[in-house]
């Protein structure tokens, strides 16, 4: 088994830089994955870290399990944010509703504020 613990770096490093190129996408599904994916290859790290007694690795990957967890969280609170400013289920802090629902409408559009501004320059053409 000492081989198999000896060998685990290659497939530890393979499966962060997967879970790095997930979470770098613009899918939400894959991001979604890629935090997931990073969980395991914190793991592996931390199998492989116990086994060479690199406990500032061990340290190390359980302090950025902390973050990926703390990653997820928040942006499950940003989707969710996101989802009620779109369909209009915003609510204020009195619990009724805070916000119109978003309307698509031309008269709308004309009246929104900052309808007619333009994105940076250097905000290239998928924005």
């Amino acid at each position: 088994m000492d081989w198999w613990l000896e060998a685990a770096q290659w497939p530890a490093m393979v499966v962060t830089v997967l879970a790095t190129w997930l979470v770098g996408s613009r899918s939400i599904r894959r991001r979604r994955a890629g935090f997931w994916v990073f969980l395991a290859s914190n793991a592996l790290w931390i199998a492989w870290g116990w086994h060479g007694d690199a406990h500032a690795l061990i340290v190390l990957q359980l302090a950025l399990i902390a973050m990926n967890l703390r990653g997820m969280r928040e942006a499950r609170k940003a989707w969710q944010a996101a989802s009620r400013r779109a369909f209009g289920t915003a609510r204020d802090s009195t619990g009724g509703a805070g916000a119109e629902p978003l309307s698509l409408s031309r008269a709308d559009m004309r009246h929104a504020q900052g309808a007619r501004q333009q994105p940076p320059a250097s905000a290239g053409p998928d924005r």
